[in-house]
């Protein structure tokens, strides 16, 4: 009996240990293969103008990591934003709007491709080609612990180096329309220094001045156009925000009458935090307050140069952030934080601002992605979308004109690296799986061997076939309008709800694994306006 006893737990030891083992070479890519992703150095389509359009100049303002609650427009009341809440005075305030992932370098292909991150094969936040031996190692064993389930990056690797030639752009639409593009900041869609086809200018932009990576992603290079000016800005960092705002506000003063796009994304307020010399120490939020006013003075620059050139009434500017706030910084209360699927990870102001256009002082609840700003844009500027490939978003243009739309019962889905965690369909979000994050066990989604493991703790009653759950359960499922913070999921008291939102994600899920890129001659064409 000694034996058996001793002999057992060893033997379901050794065999969980080679699961484990083998778990650390199989990434969770959910069945998608890169092959998918082969040829796709390509050029893009042909693209197609009608003319008939207003052709406004459009401006996008993106933060870094800026929390849903950091502007008081949205309730903030520890850092002073006096520039944003201005815009939200005069402007749209959207109350439900998401980043099209939780984390940076995938929402930015979002928002420039108006389709959803994965369909790029752009899932993680990208590395810097000449990252240090250590750092790369780093990131190769939080990758091996991933796949256990020790830390919450399944999957983790992209499929790409960076965002691939045949997706289209923003830029690339609004260049074929006769605009002047420009990008200013933190670029984070491959690293150029290596890979020169990653560069803004092979993806439509005319004019540059940025960094290659994140501001944490060292070596972080400083690009005048494709001049490397400094190949690692190290901690030297405070002067950036201002030179991306004068940049931005050069660019706009020598447009001269041509319409044009700016695309300020800043590397405020992500850490580390080097506001300039002007606003350290001047915010009650430390300083991750300190990077916010800076922002916020970026933003005031901005609206200020339009309206001093009076062309604020042809402009449309949008400001907002590219995922929720990370280990600083304030998410409204909403529950979870930068790489979460819960509301902090996705949910993000979104103001804008268009005199005569868009009415002051409104907000809206519909729920709205960073992939519509593409659509809303090509319809604006008279460019049709190209044929040959699914769009995830759709044109805002009803909402920021306060006409009649059918947005708010369209569904929008919550990406976790290859896997579609939830679905957004009006006031209803439900989530198939994710992590709990709490005590004792945070990492519990069972798609990993350390996820599984708790499930293990499920309780049968003697001679039941009944099985009970001692932790979380799985599905979740939060009315937003009721439970903004998700504190209660109701799921059992809402099975039509529950049943309808599993059919949509499972039938989605199943048909972006199956194609992701959805893109080609013939392709299909499932989100396309």
């Amino acid at each position: 009996m000694t034996v058996i006893r001793y002999f057992l737990p060893l033997v379901v030891f050794l065999a969980l240990l080679a699961w484990g083992a083998a778990s650390l070479l199989r990434p969770a890519t959910y069945g998608i293969e890169p092959a998918l992703y082969a040829g796709q150095e390509h050029a893009a389509p042909a693209l197609s103008v009608t003319g008939q359009a207003r052709r406004p100049n459009i401006v996008v303002i993106l933060a870094d990591d800026l929390g849903y609650g950091d502007v008081g427009a949205y309730g903030g009341a520890v850092i002073a934003t006096p520039h944003m809440d201005r815009l939200a005075a005069e402007g749209l305030r959207f109350t439900s709007a998401y980043a099209s992932a939780p984390v940076c370098s995938p929402s930015r292909a979002g928002l420039l491709t108006g389709r959803y991150p994965l369909r790029s094969g752009i899932v993680q936040a990208m590395q810097a080609a000449g990252d240090s031996l250590t750092r790369r190692l780093s990131v190769e064993f939080a990758m091996a612990m991933s796949n256990l389930g020790s830390i919450d990056m399944r999957g983790g690797h992209n499929m790409v180096k960076g965002l691939p030639l045949d997706e289209v752009t923003v830029a690339e639409l609004l260049r074929a329309a006769g605009y002047r593009t420009a990008a200013f900041g933190k670029w984070h869609l491959g690293d150029f220094t290596e890979w020169e086809q990653y560069h803004p200018y092979r993806h439509g932009f005319d004019h540059f001045v940025g960094f290659n990576m994140s501001n944490d992603d060292w070596p972080v290079a400083f690009y005048e156009g494709e001049n490397k000016v400094i190949d690692d800005i190290g901690l030297d960092q405070a002067r950036y925000t201002a030179r991306f705002t004068l940049e931005a506000v050069r660019f706009i003063e020598e447009s001269e009458g041509a319409p044009f796009f700016v695309y300020l994304s800043h590397k405020d307020p992500h850490q580390p935090f080097y506001p300039s010399e002007r606003f350290a120490g001047t915010s009650a939020g430390g300083p991750y307050g300190d990077a916010v006013s800076e922002f916020d003075w970026s933003v005031g620059e901005v609206r200020a140069a339009l309206e001093r050139l009076g062309i604020a009434g042809n402009t449309l500017v949008l400001v907002t952030s590219d995922n929720g706030p990370w280990y600083e910084g304030s998410s409204g209360g909403l529950r979870g934080r930068k790489g979460q699927s819960y509301e902090g990870g996705f949910r993000v102001p979104l103001l804008a601002w268009w005199p005569g256009t868009v009415t002051g002082g409104r907000s809206d609840g519909t729920p709205v992605m960073n992939i519509d700003f593409l659509p809303t844009f090509a319809a604006l500027a008279g460019v049709g979308l190209p044929a040959d490939r699914a769009y995830d978003g759709r044109s805002l243009v009803p909402l920021l004109t306060g006409a009649e739309h059918a947005l708010r019962e369209r569904p929008l889905y919550f990406f976790h690296d290859y896997d579609v965690e939830g679905v957004r369909v009006g006031d209803w979000k439900y989530l198939a799986a994710n992590s709990h994050y709490v005590w004792p066990n945070p990492l519990d989604k069972q798609d990993s061997l350390a996820g599984r493991l708790v499930s293990a703790r499920d309780y049968s009653p003697p001679g039941s076939d009944e099985s009970i759950p001692t932790l979380g359960t799985w599905p979740l499922l939060y009315n937003l309008e009721r439970d903004p913070l998700e504190a209660y999921s109701v799921a059992d008291r809402f099975p039509g709800e529950r049943e309808r939102l599993a059919a949509l994600l499972a039938a989605f899920k199943s048909d972006i694994h199956a194609d992701p890129r959805q893109i080609g001659p013939g392709g299909p064409i499932l989100g396309r306006q």
